[in-house]
C-alpha cells in the first residue's frame, strides 16, 4: 500500500516547484532536489547537485531487491528509518555498530568512521549469505573519511556499492573525498562543494524510497 505524504509537506514542495521552474531532471531527480531543498531551505542546492548516468534507476532496483541502507552517522539512520518502514521496510545499519569506542588522538588521520566503514564492508565480503545479496545503498553525511575508506576497498576489488550517497558536510577532506567519488566507477549522488549533511543525505535516501515504494 502506498504511504501518504502530509498535506503541509506537499504544499511546501508545490511552492519549491514554483520556485525552480525547469530544472531539466527526471521526476526522481527532481524528487530528491526538491526534498534537499525542503529540509535545507537552500535553493542554491540546486547548482550543487550531481548525479552518474543511472545513480537513481541503480538504487531504486536495488532498493526494490532488499539492499541494506548503510549510513554513516545514528542520526541518519534515524532519519532514513520512518520512511523505511512505511514504504520497503529496508534494513538499516549504521557503520558506528562496527566502529570502535576510542581511537588513539596519535592515530595519523583515522577515524571512527574510517575504521567502521573498513570493518562493515570487509563484514559484506566475509559473510556468504550477505555476499550473494543485493550491494549495500551508502549514506553518507557527515564523515569523508567513512567516504574515502570505502573508495579505497572499491579501488582494491571489493564490491561496489548499489550507490553511495556522497553528502558529508563541513570542509577538512570533503571536497577531496567527493572529487574522488565523482571520478569513481560507483554510482552516485553527490552535494559538491561544503554544503551537505545527514539531513541531506537521509532526504535523498527517503526520495529514493517513496520511488522505489511507487
Amino acid at each position: 500500500m502506498k504511504t501518504s505524504e502530509h498535506p503541509i509537506f506537499l504544499e511546501s514542495i508545490k511552492y519549491i516547484r514554483s520556485k525552480l521552474g525547469n530544472t531539466g531532471l527526471d521526476h526522481i531527480q527532481q524528487s530528491i532536489l526538491e526534498r534537499i531543498i525542503h529540509s535545507s531551505g537552500d535553493f542554491s542546492l540546486q547548482s550543487c547537485l550531481k548525479f552518474s548516468p543511472t545513480a537513481c534507476k541503480d538504487a531504486i532496483r536495488a532498493l526494490k531487491n532488499g539492499a541494506t541502507i548503510l549510513t554513516d552517522t545514528y542520526m541518519a539512520e534515524a532519519a532514513i528509518s520512518p520512511m523505511a518502514k512505511r514504504t520497503l521496510n529496508s534494513n538499516i545499519e549504521c557503520i558506528l555498530d562496527m566502529a570502535p569506542a576510542s581511537i588513539s588522538i596519535n592515530t595519523s588521520l583515522t577515524t571512527r568512521s574510517a575504521i567502521g566503514m573498513k570493518n562493515k564492508w570487509l563484514n559484506f565480503e566475509d559473510n556468504d549469505a550477505i555476499k550473494k545479496t543485493t550491494a549495500p545503498v551508502v549514506v553518507i553525511g557527515s564523515a569523508p573519511t567513512a567516504l574515502i575508506s570505502l573508495l579505497d576497498l572499491v579501488e582494491a576489488g571489493y564490491k561496489l556499492p548499489s550507490l553511495i550517497i556522497g553528502m558529508p558536510v563541513g570542509f577538512i577532506g570533503v571536497n577531496e573525498s567527493k572529487t574522488r567519488l565523482l571520478n569513481s566507477d560507483c554510482a552516485y549522488i553527490v552535494l559538491e562543494g561544503s554544503k551537505g549533511g545527514a539531513s541531506l543525505a537521509a532526504a535523498a535516501t527517503n526520495a529514493l524510497l517513496r520511488a522505489a515504494e511507487n
